[in-house]
């Protein structure tokens, strides 16, 4: 072998040692910044979510954080226009005289709990209406159903009457409502209204609900069958900038789900489980009635549902019950403060009467201040909500949270 094969062979040598150890430094350097980098405390996003709201139709159970002060609630302010909610429901907003409770009891050693107001709806005779001032409230009826707020709505402008019964259900992942204007003037709900012909149309499509906001494959869908029907009554339809309403409804979707809360109030048995009949009758002497799925729902005088008792597993009613739960959905309440203050009433007396513990949906004990701390925080968002122009139990409220 020559020399300069042998020189070679040694610069070769030399080379692979040197690349070698220039790659074993190399990945000693990255390991050390890798180390480096994950050895900081990283925001975990999942376990550091927020678990409150109840949205795209899981039967998630919530509370809002007991351990919160009133003084650290963040107000947002509202970015969406202000709400018109027309004619809603006639309890919304009407609190009656307070009237004790008939099974509450206070303990002999506690100072008396002063007794919640029942919700109740303020009844008058209505005097007899003018045909004209009928005709307006219908009109105003029907106008409320449409919000441009809450709906994606679709106006179609026919030269010819439209027959009621040639106006189709529209396609739709959520609510679709359809308002009609005949040559009276007069808009009138479609559906139903079999003798009737509309040369005007309102279709709205709405925005949000608990299953979340509207896509743009949704709204596209809708489009296209709004179109081809007004294509085939010879109409002009007009719609909305697409655009500008699928960014409202992830506007809405987000504050809605912001303010989506559902609270459990549970009762653990000790021992041996409750017996359903000592259930029953303290559900009914607190003026609950048992629905056909074997719950017991607290109503408002107008039959809407403000809070349910059922079982915690949410299995049917046996003979007895090891845990019961109350339930209460903030947002579909109306009077929503003066409901829960009854509920705490009732779940302490329930309590109290079949010997269980009062828990939330953690275990954790409730008592008269962490219930207290909970009614604070409902406050909250009870007045978030009125901000945004939704009024809790309303029926942009129900829409909703739905």
């Amino acid at each position: 072998m020559t020399d300069l094969q042998l020189g070679s062979l040694a610069i070769g040598g030399a080379l692979v040692v040197a690349v070698y150890a220039f790659n074993s430094w190399q990945e000693y350097r990255y390991r050390k910044q890798a180390a480096k980098a994950f050895a900081r405390n990283q925001p975990d996003v999942l376990l550091e979510t927020p678990q409150n709201v109840v949205r795209k139709g899981d039967s998630q159970r919530l509370e809002p954080a007991l351990g919160v002060p009133a003084a650290a609630e963040v107000r947002h302010e509202p970015e969406l226009a202000i709400i018109d909610e027309g004619l809603i429901d006639e309890e919304v907003g009407a609190v009656g005289a307070a009237k004790e409770p008939s099974w509450y009891e206070p303990p002999v050693e506690a100072a008396p709990r002063v007794p919640p107001q029942r919700p109740q709806v303020q009844r008058t005779t209505p005097a007899p209406t003018p045909a004209v001032q009928r005709s307006s409230d219908d009109t105003e009826v029907a106008s409320s159903l449409l919000d441009p707020a809450l709906d994606f709505v679709a106006e179609i402008h026919a030269g010819v009457d439209i027959p009621a019964d040639e106006i189709p259900p529209f396609p739709g992942a959520k609510r679709v409502q359809v308002i009609g204007q005949g040559d009276d003037g007069r808009w009138q709900i479609v559906y139903g209204n079999t003798n009737a012909a509309f040369n005007e149309l309102r279709v709205g499509l709405q925005l949000a609900d608990r299953q979340g906001p509207l896509t743009q494959e949704q709204l596209n869908g809708f489009c296209m069958a709004v179109q081809q029907f007004a294509d085939g009554h010879e109409a002009v339809v007009t719609f909305p900038q697409r655009s500008a309403k699928l960014a409202a409804a992830a506007d809405l979707d987000e504050f809605c789900a912001s303010v989506d809360v559902l609270i459990g109030l549970n009762v653990i048995a000790h021992d041996k489980p409750f017996p359903l009949e000592r259930v029953r009758l303290l559900a009914e002497q607190a003026r609950m009635v048992r629905t056909p799925d074997g719950t017991f729902h607290y109503k408002s005088d107008s039959g809407k549902t403000l809070f349910v008792l059922a079982n915690q597993d949410q299995s049917p009613f046996g003979n007895t019950s090891p845990a019961l739960t109350l339930l209460f959905d903030v947002p579909r309440v109306a009077g929503g403060l003066e409901v829960f203050e009854y509920l705490c009433d009732f779940a302490l007396h329930l309590s109290q009467s079949l010997g269980g513990n009062l828990v939330d949906d953690n275990g954790k004990p409730l008592t008269e201040s962490s219930l207290g701390n909970i009614h604070r925080q409902l406050g909250g968002i009870y007045a978030r909500m009125d901000d945004r122009g939704i009024v809790p139990g309303s029926m942009a409220a129900l829409r909703l949270f739905a």
